[in-house]
């Protein structure tokens, strides 16, 4: 099991660093991305704002922005135009991971800007100085452009400001950015000039769900284990029951697990439980080897004794006749036997058929009548309940179980019949010394004598009951042992009404 549980922890380490290695790379290239977007957000303003001044004539060139802006149109455009041309602007990233900007069309384009590689640093100040603090735009045609400004945020607040451009941080819980207050001569209020950030998934919720997934993940790789052990153990735990049930047949196809210990400890029960096999069989051929051998010297003595009987006086007739009694006990034993091996076997057919269970109890006690006529026989048994059953074997067992009551009952034995949607049950109870609880299990074991009141002197070898037993199984039901109410012993045959084996085979 050692080898089980390492393979188990050997896999869940594994696992477990390919999920964080996986969450890492997520998260990594979720971190990019981020930092990507917001550096083409800082691109973004940087153009918008460069174009404005260049495009208005409020500067020629712009060693603040980070474009290489070319094509600059000598004579200044109308507000209303360059707003125009800003939002209709066209990015274009190069296979080097630098970004172009193209202002008019494509093939006449009237301002076009390059970024030869990713900045670190964006001078907004600056930009936004010259723009906003320009003598050449007036203020209304500087609101307009911002206003118009896909990725600048405009907001009017109510503030006090030291200088007409004054830098400020705005914080938002754990986080914050940094944005610019601008107050003109000739305006009211200040205004707030910040980075408008798109509708994005915050990298806090992508943590938290790449860290989830990474746990629900571990918990299906736990869960697979989990389930493949109890497969397993299923698989083991069916095997075992068909090796204490005697039939084991070979397991290359049960056990999943190819080297697992499992696998050996059911291979070493399937071994053993294969020699067992081998042991019965040669047990099983052996006594009924001997039980077909006994039949042929038993008919001999019979037919020997018979021809005795007219060749001695009266003073040996005697012992002739007690010597066939001998001859009819060992003639039953061995027929029992044989009978006992037949249903352990499996080698027996079973003929359901419907029958009358009133008849066929009936039938019995008119035929042992000499062994029951010193008793009272109590039949509590509907005449129109009809039963479904192998009537020979099922007469063979309610015989045996009769006469074993009647072997110990002290004045009466009882018979009843009951029955529901799933079962039949056929009660025989006597009034004798009882069975103990301690031996109410050794009853079905064959050849087994209890040490009380139930002797071999009532007669019996201990094979009436296991065949009773056996009987009962190919019937889908079982035989169960409980106190009289008369203070006997009261035997339970039941048998399912749905479940049960055609043939012994």
């Amino acid at each position: 099991m050692r080898e089980e549980m390492w393979r188990l922890y050997r896999h869940l380490i594994i696992w477990g660093v390919g999920v964080i290695v996986c969450c890492y790379a997520v998260m990594e290239f979720t971190q990019v991305r981020f930092d990507t977007e917001k550096k083409k957000q800082l691109l973004c303003i940087d153009a918008e704002i460069s174009s404005a001044l260049l495009l208005s004539g409020a500067a020629q060139q712009l060693p603040e922005s980070q474009f290489n802006w070319t094509l600059p149109p000598s004579d200044a455009l109308p507000v209303a135009a360059i707003s125009s041309f800003i939002a209709k602007k066209k990015w274009l990233q190069l296979p080097d991971d630098s970004y172009q900007l193209t202002l008019g069309e494509t093939d006449q384009a009237l301002l076009i800007g390059h970024v030869p590689d990713n900045p670190p640093f964006f001078i907004f100040e600056s930009l936004l100085s010259r723009f906003l603090l320009s003598d050449q735009i007036s203020y209304s045609d500087k609101m307009f452009l911002i206003e118009n400004m896909s990725c600048l945020s405009v907001k009017r607040v109510a503030l006090a400001v030291m200088s007409p451009l004054t830098s400020v941080s705005l914080v938002h819980g754990a986080h914050y950015e940094y944005a610019f207050l601008w107050k003109d001569e000739s305006a009211e209020k200040a205004i707030l000039l910040s980075v408008v950030h798109e509708n994005h998934t915050s990298f806090t919720l992508v943590v938290v769900l790449t860290v989830a997934i990474g746990v629900g993940i571990m918990l299906l790789l736990i869960w697979r284990e989990l389930v493949a052990l109890d497969v397993k153990r299923k698989t083991f735990e069916s095997i075992t029951r068909q090796i204490a049930r005697g039939r084991s047949g070979g397991l290359s196809k049960d056990i999943p697990d190819s080297n697992g210990t499992l696998k050996e400890l059911a291979y070493s029960f399937d071994s053993m439980s294969s020699h067992i096999e081998r042991l019965l069989k040669v047990q099983r051929e052996m006594t009924n080897a001997i039980s077909h051998e006994l039949r042929t010297p038993i008919a001999r003595l019979r037919f020997g004794l018979e021809v005795m009987k007219d060749e001695v006086d009266e003073s040996a007739a005697a012992t002739i006749e007690a010597l066939e009694g001998d001859v009819e006990e060992l003639n039953t034993l061995v027929d029992e036997v044989l009978t006992y091996g037949k249903l352990e076997a499996g080698s027996m057919e079973l003929n359901f058929s419907d029958l009358s269970i009133y008849q066929l109890v009936d039938g019995i006690l008119q035929h042992n009548h000499l062994l029951l006529q010193h008793l009272t026989v109590n039949l509590n048994i509907d005449e129109t309940c009809i039963v479904s059953a192998d009537e020979h074997h099922l007469s063979r067992a309610l015989q045996n179980l009769i006469l074993n009551a009647s072997k110990y009952a002290t004045s009466s034995i009882t018979i009843s019949f009951s029955h529901d949607e799933d079962r039949w049950q056929l009660d025989i109870e006597d009034d004798g010394p009882g069975i103990a609880f301690e031996d109410r299990d050794k009853v079905f074991i064959p050849f087994q004598r209890l040490d009380n009141s139930r002797t071999r002197a009532s007669g019996g070898y201990g094979l009436g009951l296991a065949i009773v037993q056996r009987i009962a199984f190919w019937h889908g039901g079982a035989v169960l042992i409980d106190a009289s109410e008369s203070g006997g012993a009261k035997f339970s045959l039941i048998w399912s009404r749905n479940q049960r084996q055609k043939t012994l085979a």
